[in-house]
């Protein structure tokens, strides 16, 4: 049984926002209704210490001390937002609550949005701001992380981070990423009336604003259909009433299969991106299980420096991943 806080923003996301959701909906009456949502969500600054930067040519912030990043590395964090928004509110206070959860300092990237800016703005810009984390620390971040559209974006650098033979992080985050925008997974129609928060309308909308006329099967958009061999240990977390909770279930299934070591943590009758709700108690054991996570595959990390970072071979094999078990809870 969801907390009674869990059920009041269910009832509260399927009045204002699943309702308004329609085809031919326009991009500035969606940002219009993310920023009120970002104003009643987040009505207090971060507690943190925050400095705003900019990393790549593109505008970002980084939440907790500098010296964080020298003691305990730092957390890539990518936006979600269906590509075309941001909530900088909400996602600040959210990057303070990681940073202060794993002790690492959290970037906060603002990376181009559609449809002013469609693919591949998006990840060109993550894997460049990854690259200059690497050049400006001498060594990649400790995690990356995103949930959403930022989960893709995620998955998609890590990928090609690791087709380019870059360092890869001691672990990753996705938080019901969007793995598959062909939209094939079952829990789209079984979930339909159950998601408090996007309807099927959603689904067919928002990827147009990112990738208009484009084939969604191909990997750098829907990650699900790419190589999964060679990731870092990978951390998912969903709903049970989300229309993307398959795209979490089949993503970690794929990287089990490729033996990328996975973990799959799926909150009852929860909303989509329920961490990021940090007055549910169910979003504050998400996050300790998501520092519990980091810590245990960053000081795995530091156990086995000085040893190169796990790379794939030149034909796309899979370098040797950790045996951490995976983890359902349902």
């Amino acid at each position: 049984m969801p907390s009674i806080r869990a059920r009041m923003i269910n009832a509260l996301l399927r009045l204002t926002i699943k309702r308004k959701w329609r085809p031919g909906m326009g991009v500035a009456e969606i940002r219009a209704q993310a920023a009120r949502a970002d104003a009643r969500l987040a009505r207090r600054p971060p507690a943190c210490e925050s400095k705003d930067v900019t990393v790549a040519g593109r505008p970002a912030r980084w939440f907790g001390a500098a010296g964080l990043a020298a003691r305990n590395g730092t957390l890539l964090y990518l936006h979600g937002g269906a590509w075309c928004m941001h909530t900088p509110g909400l996602y600040g206070s959210f990057a303070a609550t990681l940073s202060q959860a794993t002790g690492l300092r959290v970037l906060l990237l603002d990376y181009r949005l559609a449809p002013e800016h469609p693919f591949p703005a998006a990840i060109d810009d993550c894997l460049a701001a990854y690259h200059e984390l690497i050049e400006t620390h001498g060594q990649p971040p400790t995690v990356v992380a995103g949930d959403s559209a930022g989960g893709n974006l995620t998955l998609v650098t890590l990928m090609r981070a690791r087709d380019a033979r870059l360092p890869l992080p001691s672990c990753a985050v996705l938080l019901s990423p969007s793995t598959d925008l062909t939209l094939s997974g079952p829990s789209v129609t079984y979930n339909a009336d159950a998601d408090p928060m996007f309807s099927a309308s959603a689904g067919d909308l928002l990827p147009d604003l990112y990738c208009p006329g484009l084939e969604r099967s191909n990997p750098l958009l829907s990650p699900l259909f790419g190589v999964w061999a060679g990731l870092p240990p990978l951390h998912f977390s969903a709903g049970s009433t989300e229309i993307l909770l398959d795209d979490s279930v089949r993503a970690h299934d794929r990287a089990l299969q490729a033996g990328t070591v996975s973990r799959i943590d799926v909150g009852w009758q929860l909303p989509h991106v329920f961490p990021l709700f940090g007055f549910l108690p169910e979003a504050r054991a998400a996050v300790g299980e998501i520092a519990a996570f980091v810590a245990q595959h960053r000081d795995r990390s530091r156990a086995q420096a000085p040893s190169a970072p796990m790379r794939p071979d030149a034909a796309g094999g899979s370098a040797t991943t950790a045996e951490t078990p995976a983890h359902s809870s349902i």
